[in-house]
């Protein structure tokens, strides 16, 4: 199993630049990659951005996305938008 990246519970454009780097840091090494947001209480249009850039991202450089974590405000903003950011196993 992975080393898993947890997003802070707030992830909106005030965090964006600041977990941008520390994701991409951390996927920088790695093979496989474990993303959990299921901590995540605050999210707006920047921080969507940012979770679907480190999804498809990681996706398009081949990098195996064993697990993502989400909960349902993160799901519900995604359902709105008509987005799904789906792997293998979703927790």
């Amino acid at each position: 199993m992975s080393e898993c990246f947890k997003f802070p519970s707030e992830l909106t454009i005030y965090e964006v630049q600041e977990t941008f780097n520390e994701v991409k840091s951390y996927i920088s090494d790695k093979e496989e990659v474990s993303f959990d947001f299921s901590e995540t209480t605050e999210v707006d249009s920047a921080g969507l951005q940012l979770i679907i850039w480190v999804v498809y991202h990681s996706q398009k450089v081949g990098l195996n996305i064993e697990t993502i974590s989400t909960n349902e405000l993160i799901e519900a903003r995604f359902k709105k938008l008509g987005v799904g950011i789906s792997t293998p196993k979703i927790e």
